[in-house]
């Protein structure tokens, strides 16, 4: 995904009202019938080859973590404007997998964010590394 789709996207369904909404990776699991989600934990912008990529945040560190649940508002503050990469228009990465069982025995690899799913009832923003039609029926949220 472009930048300026997922800027498109956000502000398509009021970025005023879902900003404070939680914000969460999503994939779906190995056996496809639950998800994967992981809050981001790092947004590292590559102006010089035209890259946003987003980073999960670490399982093995963040379960003793106090830190407040990541919302869609920190995440669009650290996003840069169109302008800031000339008459580019970056892609948007995340490292996968999501989860880290093993450290040692995940090998990390960055795949283009898919879509981006706002569930307005559950106040919830799901930035998908798959497509949506690769999660089963009723796993995103309303």
């Amino acid at each position: 995904m472009r930048l300026s789709e997922f800027h498109a996207q956000i502000r398509a369904a009021g970025v005023e009202t879902c900003e404070a909404y939680a914000l969460w990776l999503a994939a779906p699991d190995k056996d496809g019938f639950d998800v994967d989600l992981a809050s981001v934990g790092r947004v590292d912008i590559q102006y010089e080859i035209g890259e946003i990529r987003l980073y999960p945040a670490s399982t093995g560190t963040d379960t003793a973590s106090v830190d407040p649940e990541p919302v869609l508002g920190m995440m669009l503050s650290q996003l840069p404007s169109q302008a800031g990469f000339g008459n580019d228009d970056p892609r948007i990465l995340v490292e996968i997998p999501l989860l880290r069982d093993n450290p040692q025995a995940d090998s990390p690899s960055l795949a283009e964010l898919q879509a981006v799913h706002i569930g307005s009832q559950s106040q919830e923003v799901w930035l998908l590394v798959r497509p949506a039609a690769e999660f089963a029926e009723g796993l995103l949220p309303d």
